[in-house]
This record gives C-alpha cells, sequence and structure tokens, in this order.
C-alpha cells in the first residue's frame, strides 16, 4: 500500500460511475470495484439501481454507503472526504 493509499483512502464504487470514480483517482483515492473489495474499502459509492425502493441499500456492509443518485462527481467528492474524515 502507497503513502497516497494512506492519506486519502480506498473507495468502492459501483459500476457505470465511471465519472466519479475518475475524478476520486485523480483526487488521490485508490478507487476499486465493490465486488470483494467492501472490507477493505473506507467508503462505498452506488447509484440508484443498487439501493431497493425503500432506498435501503442492497449492499451489506459496516462500510459507509453513500447513494450517487442525482449528485454531481464533485458533491459525492465532497461526501466521500466527510466520511473518511469521520470514520479515521
Amino acid at each position: 500500500m502507497g503513502l497516497k493509499e494512506m492519506q486519502k483512502g480506498i473507495v468502492a464504487v459501483a459500476e457505470g460511475l465511471s465519472n466519479i470514480g475518475n475524478l476520486l483517482e485523480r483526487e488521490g483515492y485508490t478507487v476499486v470495484g465493490i465486488d470483494g473489495n467492501l472490507r477493505r474499502a473506507d467508503v462505498v459509492v452506488v447509484s440508484g439501481m443498487d439501493m431497493d425502493m425503500s432506498g435501503v441499500s442492497a449492499i451489506s456492509t459496516e462500510t459507509p454507503i453513500i447513494d450517487a443518485t442525482g449528485k454531481p462527481p464533485h458533491e459525492v467528492l465532497q461526501i466521500v472526504e466527510d466520511k473518511i474524515r469521520l470514520k479515521r
């Protein structure tokens, strides 16, 4: 694990959110897919397709989950930064 990973964190990003994943990578985060990475991720970013009809995530994890539906990438970045800051 590199120094940058230690400083910023690991974010699991759902398929279809490449614009958010790309921004997070540019900002120094390590971006991984959701499959098999939930335990090592600091935060998980999903879309509405990963939520059930009541707005509850279909993904089961203790890792903070951010629903990116309707949010611009920079807003998601801010939420990711806030969640990681609170977690540490």
